[in-house]
């Protein structure tokens, strides 16, 4: 099996494995069976084991988007026996509970090669426990759907080759699961995915790093707190570092347009709110480039929020879509220049559907917009961000408030979906 190539982007780059810091280097898992004794390696993609959480340090892979192959699933789940046993968790942790086995390199953009055959021989070898990890059934099959799918079709690339490290994060105080007559096995708190391609502008190695969080309260302090946040971030290549112990090497570093340390002159040109940076990203039109200015976050307007949606409308969609705004706050707000946004149209100007009484908000008062076009809500699940009145003529007023929502969020007609509690128990 060739496993991980760091040459595969082709251009002189090179991108090896992650080290591991001192903290890391003694529990990952070693062996004779192993490449280089640690490396368990598979068609277009390697594992590095934690010995002690029995699950993946980091799966490091290579994609072909120019061949990969639509083959059938393969059925039931192996173990690696050169990594053996004792170190990876078998179907006893995702029997009757609701955490998937969760592909950490993804078989469907594993499954590619010259031929059908070699296609599906590389997708049935992502079915190992050891690239499994627990990963709760509406992240598996929603958020962290939603970026592998981006990864899939990505199109930033210049050459169809794509390099992707992804592994779990488990933070200071994860929660457990203990299947009878088994040891309990740690759950992880989020997981991170690095996305390394050739730019097909600059020609260059472009590196997007992404965290996606199933319990953020697990990372943020000591309560156990279980409000599943399911959010995704766009972060610096040090924060990752710093949650797992890795340590990338330093071109990936570089490449990554997000920034970790102060830097007083990039906050100025390119509206940089704090540091480290973390981002949120729901879509791909969120992400942030290198050079690309971020949106500006306003505070003293945080007591408008976006209450509500309907998503998916029975009937004629397009007319009958609907956001609900509210005022929580002691004093009225004007809307004047204000814009609801999808992210990926044109924003919907409030001007032209709100005359100049409906503008103004009143302390409590609740107010629908409708219809929102351009604006348009998928049933797939999406983002929606409001903005206050821009500061010149050019360019989008401060982000007043930003919600999204999930494909299951959407899947029942006329469901209404509610924001004002924004988190899910």
């Amino acid at each position: 099996m060739a496993g991980y190539n760091p040459d595969f982007l082709g251009n002189g780059i090179n991108l090896p494995v992650p080290s591991f810091a001192p903290s890391l280097a003694g529990d990952v898992l070693r062996s004779s069976l192993l490449e280089d004794d640690i490396f368990a390696t598979y068609i277009n993609y390697s594992i590095i084991t934690h010995r002690v959480r029995r699950s993946a340090i980091v799966t490091c892979v290579n994609i072909d988007q120019n061949l990969i192959k639509n083959v059938p699933r393969k059925r039931g789940w192996d173990i690696d026996t050169r990594i053996g046993a004792d170190f990876q968790l078998d179907n006893d942790y995702y029997r009757s509970n609701p955490w998937d086995r969760g592909h950490l390199a993804r078989r469907g953009s594993l499954a590619w090669g010259k031929t059908e055959r070699e296609a599906k021989r590389a997708s049935d070898d992502t079915f190992y426990y050891s690239n499994a990890a627990l990963q709760h059934e509406n992240f598996n099959q929603d958020e962290w759907l939603a970026l592998e799918n981006w990864v899939f079709d990505l199109n930033l690339d210049s050459n169809g080759k794509i390099t992707v490290f992804t592994g779990p994060v488990y933070g200071d105080f994860p929660r457990t699961i203990s299947p009878a007559g088994r040891k309990p096995a740690l759950i992880p708190s989020a997981f991170f995915k690095v996305v390394c391609f050739v730019n097909k502008d600059s020609n260059k190695l472009d590196v997007r790093a992404f965290l996606m969080f199933q319990d953020e309260e697990a990372l943020r302090d000591k309560q156990g707190n279980k409000l599943f946040n399911f959010q995704n971030y766009q972060v610096t290549i040090t924060e990752i570092e710093r949650l797992t112990g890795l340590e990338f090497d330093s071109e990936i570093y570089e490449k990554n347009p997000l920034l970790f340390n102060e830097n007083p002159e990039k906050q100025e040109e390119l509206n940089i709110q704090q540091f480290p940076e973390r981002i949120e990203v729901d879509t791909p039109s969120e992400m942030i480039a290198r050079g690309e200015p971020r949106d500006a976050i306003a505070v003293d307007n945080a007591a408008i929020f976006i209450a509500a949606a309907m998503v998916n409308p029975s009937g004629d969609e397009r007319e009958w879509e609907w956001v609900s705004l509210i005022n929580l706050s002691s004093e009225s707000v004007n809307l004047e220049g204000w814009t609801l946004s999808d992210t990926k149209r044109e924003p919907l100007q409030l001007n032209s559907i709100l005359n100049e009484q409906q503008r103004i908000l009143q302390p409590g008062e609740a107010l629908r917009i409708q219809p929102l076009s351009p604006v348009m809500l998928s049933n797939r699940g999406g983002v929606i961000s409001l903005y206050d009145k821009p500061q010149s003529n050019q360019g989008k007023g401060r982000r007043i408030d930003r919600v999204h929502y999930t494909g299951k969020d959407a899947e029942r007609e006329d469901a209404i979906v509610s924001f004002l509690r924004r988190g899910r128990f």
